[in-house]
């Protein structure tokens, strides 16, 4: 499911997505219906592995037989950085240069996402600006967010309709959990390369 939050709150009328009734992805382009109910779902892995070397991940995918990769949480990147939202431009700058990340959503004082900024951001916006302002003054403030249980080929469709690089998750509470971007679906097609995400 995705939905976009605006100032911390969440807007109606939500990208279209897939009907309940979806097809599990295999890394050989077969696809076997599935209903979602009556399902049982592993827990979500403890860390993602999308973040290896090329060769390494050439080396373990060369024994592999059909390993189904279905959902949001199985590729995001995880943990999700974060800063509030009464941070300075500068630092927050900083802190996405010392954690080597290019996207970074805003939260409030609760921990739930209120906005989201990208090194772009920083970097244009901060000519107009002085960088000791808090990051609230030049966040996007209209963010579309997923949840863990989206399924893959949801979040290819709505990154190339809405023309964005990146997509926050967020749990329950709209807290930060994770963070998929199309450099993740690429190296999702580099782990198996005859992975057919799009129906």
């Amino acid at each position: 499911m995705f939905f976009w939050i605006h100032d911390g709150r969440i807007l109606p009328n939500p990208p279209a997505t897939y009907a309940d009734r979806v097809h599990k992805i295999h890394p050989g382009g077969k696809s076997s219906p599935v209903s979602g109910k009556g399902e049982e779902t592993s827990p979500p892995p403890t860390s993602s592995f999308l973040h290896r070397s090329p060769g390494d991940v050439y080396q373990e995918s060369a024994g592999q037989t059909e390993k189904p990769v279905y959902f949001l949480h199985e590729i995001m990147s995880k943990p999700a950085f974060s800063l509030p939202s009464s941070e300075t431009i500068s630092n927050c700058l900083d802190f996405m240069l010392e954690n080597g990340i290019r996207h970074l959503p805003i939260t409030n004082d609760l921990g739930a996402l209120v906005g989201f900024v990208s090194d772009r951001d920083i970097l244009e916006k901060s000519k107009s600006y002085e960088r000791d302002w808090p990051i609230s003054d030049i966040m996007t403030k209209r963010v579309l967010v997923g949840s863990p249980g989206s399924e893959i080929r949801g979040v290819t469709k709505v990154l190339l309709e809405e023309r964005i690089g990146c997509i926050p998750v967020v749990d329950d509470d709209n807290h930060p959990i994770g963070i998929i971007t199309r450099s993740d679906l690429l190296r999702l097609l580099l782990k198996y390369p005859n992975l057919n995400i799009i129906a």
